[in-house]
């Protein structure tokens, strides 16, 4: 299992890394508006994508380990995603409103895409490799033509030649090469798994998704700041998902949930800890020196990273228990506030903070309403002592930001010490990495 998450997280974390500094790069090298208009074609194609997959995905992928004749309920699922997207394709007539709803045209080739299957028949390093290649591609396409007035339909051309490219080697891998049926019968398995697909849709909201709201009631400067910050604290969800992916069966066990909640609030401390106390540092390096003038934006997303962290374990359990309906009415209701409130903020911020701050409180309701559906008292009394316990450690880049100043070796010394002692102080949580 170690080796397994090892390669997994290289991989996704190679091609995350590349995707922070390859923006970082395009934002110095070209305008707000066309940084924005990448936001409004990587948000809208990731909607599409938690459209198509609703419910179904995570449930087909359940069905595909444990059903011997797993190319039939591929198959079915296939069609499912197909016929649903022929109709979302339809929406590219919006076009007529923004030539940018034209990535509704992208849909049948999203839902051609079987990396969820990948996952579910025990392949996660090829699925990490996919994922991998769809990450890169089009901003490597970016980066070698450099043509500034036309940013955001070379990133749509790069997905398209990205998706291609995957879907023929998905279809290699699985050995299941036959283009599935359109069939409007197929779309009733959508509404057994319709709940957890409000949930998806939710989290989506909480996220990048924002930017689908937030691109009518913000400026280009505006919009262009939050994707690039929003991309970053996604990348880190992600991060955390996969920790969460690998130990999926075992987080039934509350003592698991603990071990793993642990690893997830010092990841969380160290982002917010790298924006409070070595902002400039922290920003452009990530960034760009050009957004240190949004401080707060980022120290709000900090917060928010923060407390996604500290009780994500009980997400997963609630799905395990079964509390679905408890847990698609807190998730839709996180993201209905977090909506309304990007467009009041919008009113009063002149600036990406509104965004950020909207994002935050949403994370506040969703924390509080899965210690509402499954927490106790101890769950919170052990995570809240092991926060303290972390926070006592961030003395040692707060004393060497004060004492030498907020420089880049001064910042990753510090944090690397304080990560060298968090792996030593916990390195027996570590091991249910090599036991499971």
């Amino acid at each position: 299992m170690l080796k397994r998450i090892f390669a997994i997280a290289l991989l996704t974390g190679t091609g995350q890394v590349f995707v922070i500094f390859a923006l970082k790069y395009i934002s110095q090298h070209s305008s707000p508006e066309q940084v924005k208009t990448i936001g409004q074609i990587d948000s809208l194609v990731l909607f599409i994508m938690n459209i198509v997959a609703l419910g179904l995905q995570p449930a087909a992928m359940r069905n595909l380990a444990l059903t011997e004749n797993w190319k039939q309920e591929y198959q079915n699922t296939q069609s499912a995603r197909l016929t649903l997207s022929i109709f979302i394709a339809g929406f590219a007539l919006l076009a007529f409103i923004d030539q940018f709803y034209l990535a509704f045209l992208i849909a049948p080739l999203l839902a051609l895409s079987g990396d969820y299957a990948l996952y579910g028949r025990g392949y996660p390093i090829k699925a990490a490799l996919i994922a991998f290649i769809r990450t890169v591609i089009p901003l490597f396409i970016i980066l070698i033509i450099n043509d500034t007035w036309q940013l955001s339909w070379l990133y749509f051309s790069g997905l398209l030649l990205a998706y291609l490219i995957t879907n023929l080697v998905i279809s290699f891998s699985l050995k299941a090469f036959h283009l599935p049926k359109i069939s409007f019968s197929s779309l009733k398995m959508y509404v057994s798994t319709l709940s957890l697909g409000f949930v998806s849709l939710g989290l989506y909201f909480i996220g990048i998704g924002i930017i689908l709201v937030a691109q009518y009631f913000y400026s280009a400067p505006e919009l262009a700041i939050a994707f690039i910050g929003l991309k970053f604290y996604v990348i880190y969800k992600g991060i955390l998902r996969i920790l969460h992916q690998a130990f999926f069966k075992e987080m039934i066990n509350e003592d698991v949930c603990l071990k793993i909640d642990q690893l997830s609030i010092v990841g969380g401390i160290i982002f917010l800890g790298s924006v409070l106390i070595f902002p400039g540092s922290f920003i452009q390096l990530f960034f760009g020196e050009q957004y240190l003038k949004n401080e707060l934006f980022f120290i709000a997303l900090g917060l928010a990273a923060f407390i996604y962290s500290m009780f994500l374990s009980m997400a997963t359990r609630s799905m395990l228990l079964k509390k679905d309906r408890t847990y698609t009415i807190t998730t839709i209701a996180a993201a209905v506030v977090t909506i309304i409130l990007t467009i009041i903020f919008s009113f009063f911020y002149s600036s990406a903070f509104g965004i950020a701050l909207s994002i935050l409180i949403g994370e506040l309701l969703w924390m509080f309403g899965l210690l509402k559906i499954i927490g106790t008292p101890k769950d919170i009394q052990s995570r809240m002592v092991f926060v303290l316990q972390c926070l006592l450690f961030l003395l040692i880049p707060l004393s060497m930001r004060y004492l030498i100043g907020d420089l880049l070796w001064v910042y990753a010394t510090s944090f690397g010490v304080f990560i060298v002692i968090q792996l030593f102080l916990h390195s027996k949580k570590l091991k249910i990495f090599s036991q499971s």
